[in-house]
């Protein structure tokens, strides 16, 4: 088949067709000065050559368009273009283009805000490593003996509550031949008796508990005679105030007349002593023909364990460290002189 030249980029182009191929130029394959007579030939230049042909003339052997190779449909127009085009040889159009670069995926950045985070997360992790590995290489024996110290004060305060160790007591009414006040804390079957017929009208009755040390007090247990009998020909105390020397209201309870031991729920901290008041009573019965008039008192019991450590002020215990000198109580505890 005849061929020629573009004349826009000089590539060659069959004789049928009107746009170049690799540029899309278009090309006017009719001659100006075609004979007359012959409309239906289309005279194609190819080099300076001529080849006509009548457009009825089928395609001749070998013809591109004639065998099975692949094709590109145009997408403008629809018409078909050997695969190889890159312009439709019918319009001109575009058949195909490379695909477009893709932009690389932008870095993910953090905000000022996090980075701050972030910042101030690794100082703080750097200043806990340098102070775990001071305390591990450090070798002072000052600091083992404070911390020594502080374990030490530390298993006092959380001690488990237990009777609490009393100094001494103290009873305004004394007691009936050996039935005196100590036997309310020697915790013996020996009780207290005082002969209340006796006491004046409205003189209150108190005991006083006296501790050797600050004391935290969870209770008191009050403790009457075992034995139900006895205990039902004498008085029984009923109605009693509870007030320890630092507190700022004393507790008003009444006791369940039963023999043995009752609890009596009182909170105090820092405690020295206690002060308990009778202020009523259950009335002594005829039991077996028989009565008493005094009041009986098997023990008292203080439930707690021992407070913070002060400097020595207040009738309290100094801290203790080994190799120093435990310095006494500087003030007495208060006492309160037996009628």
């Amino acid at each position: 088949m005849a061929s020629r030249k573009c004349g826009q980029c000089g590539a060659g182009v069959a004789a049928d067709e009107q746009f170049c191929p690799n540029c899309g130029s278009f090309l006017d394959p009719l001659e100006p000065d075609a004979p007359k007579g012959r409309e239906n030939v289309i005279s194609v230049s190819s080099d300076g050559n001529y080849e006509e042909f009548e457009l009825s003339t089928p395609p001749p052997a070998g013809d591109p368009s004639s065998t099975g190779r692949s094709q590109v449909t145009c997408p403008s127009c629809g018409a078909n273009n050997p695969a190889n085009n890159r312009h439709c040889q019918e319009c001109g159009a575009r058949l195909s283009q490379g695909p477009l670069p893709t932009a690389p995926r932008p870095a993910v950045q953090a905000t000022a805000g996090v980075r701050a985070a972030l910042a101030i997360s690794a100082l703080l992790f750097g200043v806990v490593v340098i102070a775990l590995l001071f305390n591990i290489f450090s070798d002072d024996p000052a600091a083992t003996a404070s911390s020594t110290t502080v374990a030490s004060n530390t298993s006092t305060t959380i001690a488990e509550l237990a009777p609490i160790d009393i100094l001494d007591v103290e009873c305004n009414q004394e007691g009936v031949g050996s039935f005196v006040c100590d036997n309310l804390i020697d915790e013996t079957e020996t009780e207290y008796q005082f002969d209340y017929e006796a006491v004046p009208e409205g003189e209150a009755i108190t005991i006083k508990l006296i501790f050797d040390r600050p004391t935290v007090v969870q209770r008191i247990d009050w403790v009457n005679l075992e034995d139900a009998t006895r205990l039902k020909r004498n008085y029984r105390a009923r109605g009693i105030q509870i007030a320890a020397d630092n507190s700022l209201q004393p507790l008003l309870h009444q006791l369940e007349d039963l023999a043995g031991s009752q609890p009596v729920a009182f909170a105090a901290l820092d405690a020295t002593s206690i002060d308990i008041t009778i202020e009523s009573d259950y009335p002594a019965e005829v039991v077996d023909e028989e009565r008493f008039t005094e009041m009986a008192i098997q023990e008292i019991r203080v439930i707690g364990r021992p407070g913070s450590i002060t400097n020595g002020t207040n009738g309290a215990t100094p801290t203790t460290v080994p190799g120093s000198t435990t310095v006494p109580p500087t003030t007495a505890p208060p006492t309160t002189a037996a009628s």
